[in-house]
């Protein structure tokens, strides 16, 4: 649960960062950026900025003069040229566009970082790499290094072969042959459908071959990644809006508590691999055209850019609000199911 909250509140304090960027460099009057809820530890004010840290350091927040309340009574001595809603469309706009891109930059450049130092898989080796906690291959007896020479008798020269007939023997026994330094081993295991994953498992991952990349190139495939992942999360809305995939498979944070504990266990760079889809992951979702969203604000000022005529604005922080509270119902909703998995 550790890894979990400090990872989501890096990620919150890039976006948050993103955000407050934009808006010092527009002018806007930003009232205060808390690290954490509940009581303030520190707040010290620079420049008109309240900065905080407060007694339950989780997520991050920025607060802008004029976004919530139109008539805020603790806003009457800010000037109201330094209000949102008194500066243009497009600096509004970019305003709630920059969190998300902080979320997508932040995903490239962990991806361009991992292809720099680590390098370009090139392909599967047949040595396992790690082995999850509690999983089929730990208590098989599978150990780190073990390279695999057999399955059921057939010889294994690709891991993805190795890997093909585990998908294909859910519930069967398997018999692999392994080679740990000098001594061969015979283990038997029997690979166990995974829910998430759809696929039978045993519960260990592959040491891939890594091919060295210059910087240039490392910017390169992190980019690609980084495409490639916003890519899923349009199928994934698909499925979603096309009814192939339900509300109830979607993970809230239980179910992401859950998943980042398991790739922190599965070592830094699955877990790194995992961080930067995750912020993908964070910044697509707030770039939906969702009231309460940062997409939903992007829509309000481009309808006014657009029109020239703005939506009144106590319309919508209503819009807002009652967005809000509909994803916190979704929310609620998800989390249960996430519960009851977890039970199961």
């Amino acid at each position: 649960m550790t890894v979990f909250l400090v990872t989501f509140t890096i990620i919150a304090l890039a976006h948050e960062g993103g955000h407050f960027i934009a808006a010092k460099r527009a002018g806007m009057n930003v009232k205060e950026f808390g690290i954490g809820f509940g009581p303030k530890l520190f707040s010290k004010e620079i420049k008109g900025t309240t900065y905080s840290i407060n007694l339950i350091p989780v997520l991050a927040y920025v607060s802008i003069a004029g976004m919530d309340d139109v008539k805020g009574s603790d806003e009457s001595n800010i000037p109201e040229e330094q209000k949102y809603f008194a500066k243009p469309p497009f600096q509004r706009f970019k305003m709630a566009f920059m969190g998300p891109a902080m979320n997508i930059f932040l995903a490239f450049m962990t991806s361009s970082l991992i292809f720099g130092f680590v390098g370009m898989p090139k392909e599967l080796s047949t040595h396992i790499d790690h082995i999850q906690p509690n999983s089929i291959a730990e208590k098989a007896g599978l150990k780190y290094m073990d390279k695999i020479i057999a399955i059921n008798g057939e010889k294994i020269t690709r891991m993805e072969d190795a890997i093909e007939t585990i998908h294909k023997n859910n519930g069967k026994e398997l018999t692999l042959k392994i080679q740990r330094g000098e001594k061969f081993l015979t283990i038997k295991a029997t690979p166990k459908y995974d829910k998430q994953l759809r696929v039978a498992v045993l519960g260990f991952t592959p040491l891939p071959v890594y091919e060295r990349v210059n910087p240039l190139q490392a910017l390169y495939y992190g980019a690609q990644q980084t495409i490639a992942m916003i890519v899923l999360m349009f199928l994934i809305l698909w499925k979603l809006l096309s009814g192939a995939v339900s509300v109830r498979d979607l993970a809230g944070p239980v179910g992401i508590a859950q998943i980042t504990g398991r790739y922190a266990s599965s070592g830094v760079l699955s877990f790194l691999h995992f961080f930067a889809f995750l912020n993908v992951n964070i910044g697509f979702l707030n770039l939906l055209p969702l009231p309460a969203l940062d997409g939903g604000h992007i829509v309000f000022a481009a309808i006014e850019g657009i029109t020239k005529k703005r939506v009144r604005e106590d319309i919508q922080q209503k819009i807002h609000q009652w967005g809000l509270i509909t994803l916190l119902a979704l929310m609620v909703i998800i989390t249960i199911n996430d519960i009851l998995r977890w039970l199961k």
